[in-house]
């Protein structure tokens, strides 16, 4: 919804932590972060409706590529637009300038005239692709020079599902103007959802299933920690006693048993950190399978010059053991086969 006159000013906070004006206008501002400082993701879950944006909040909360995000999901056309941004790199800057009383935050994106099909965007800090499909964005990247040939195929090869084909050659950059009054909220229509609504809704989408997977390892995990809390505590409570020490063989053996189950690696963490790594540089996975204490992400061919530092990235991670790329040119496809390491 438009914002009622008069309008407050928006601000742009660039990534060397200076804050432009961009607008006049009246009471607190508005602030625009940087589109380097921000990570877009268009997310369309399979149940619309409720369901819907339980499934958003949920996909929001468990594939933030940083590890204390903002973020800004917001109901666009058939899907949802997902913005997050790295808290621990703005936050100092936010609270040097506004203190604790933070103002409404979303990326400079959203200030923009929407758009059709393809384009390239001209920004203060760099140039911005973009993919949209009935006026709904549903790709962008950000880049600090224009693209070349090669990367604008790159990113038009990405994308699924465009309404036209992406031109061979990226199309003339645009500088576009600041809408003043544009609407930086989640959008028209959209409500947070409570953690009970998320259970009743989510269900039966692919984001729920993956949290409630996530959710069961967590709990096992602290299950485990409490067992073996336990057990230190009696075995201390024995060594305290002035009676002589018993040789409880069975005791010892259940002991080791829990340290050997909470040793194992978690199979869905390490998927989400080869996913994570490779959504930085702006890669999708077109499959993935994990068996015992293999994960294996299988990626288009056309990655094969990113992949040995895709390969340094991973290894750097600690989450795998071994990261092995299997190039097949015939099938046209890369597999990383990683070993996930102990905990």
């Amino acid at each position: 919804m438009p914002w009622p006159f008069p309008t407050p000013p928006l601000e742009l906070l660039a990534a060397d932590g200076r804050v432009s004006p961009l607008t006049p206008g009246a009471g607190r501002p508005r602030l625009l972060l940087a589109r380097e400082l921000c990570s877009f993701e268009r997310f369309e879950p399979p149940a619309g409706g409720g369901a819907g944006d339980a499934a958003a909040r949920l996909y929001a909360r468990t594939h933030a590529p940083f590890h204390n995000p903002g973020n800004l999901v917001r109901r666009d056309g058939a899907g949802y637009a997902i913005w997050w941004w790295d808290l621990d790199r703005v936050g100092p800057q936010l609270a040097a300038r506004f203190g604790q009383a933070l103002p409404t935050l979303a990326p400079e994106t959203l200030a923009q005239p929407p758009g059709e099909g393809w384009r390239v965007v001209r920004l203060a800090s760099g140039f911005e692709l973009q993919c949209w499909r009935a006026r709904a964005l549903v790709a962008s990247a950000w880049r600090p020079a224009a693209p070349d040939a090669a990367a604008w195929a790159a990113f038009a090869r990405q994308q699924r599902g465009a309404e036209v084909p992406a031109p061979a050659e990226p199309p003339p950059a645009q500088t576009l103007p600041v809408l003043a009054g544009a609407a930086l909220g989640p959008g028209r229509g959209w409500r947070d959802v409570s953690p009970v609504e998320t259970l009743k809704l989510g269900l039966t989408t692919a984001a729920v299933l993956t949290a409630l997977a996530t959710a069961f390892w967590i709990g096992q995990a602290l299950r485990l920690d409490q067992l073996s809390g336990e057990l230190e505590q009696r075995a201390a409570a024995v060594r305290a006693t002035t009676e002589a020490p018993r040789d409880d063989a069975a005791q010892r053996r259940l002991y080791a048993a829990y340290q050997a189950l909470g040793a194992r690696p978690d199979p869905i963490a390490g998927l989400k950190t080869a996913i994570d790594v490779l959504r930085r540089r702006h890669l999708a996975a077109t499959g993935f399978s994990v068996d015992g204490q293999t994960v294996t992400v299988t990626l288009p061919y056309a990655a094969l010059p990113s992949v040995a530092a895709i390969t340094l990235e991973l290894q750097a991670t600690g989450a795998f053991a071994d990261v092995r790329p299997l190039p097949d040119s015939a099938g046209k496809a890369i597999e990383l086969q990683m070993t996930l390491a102990g905990r």
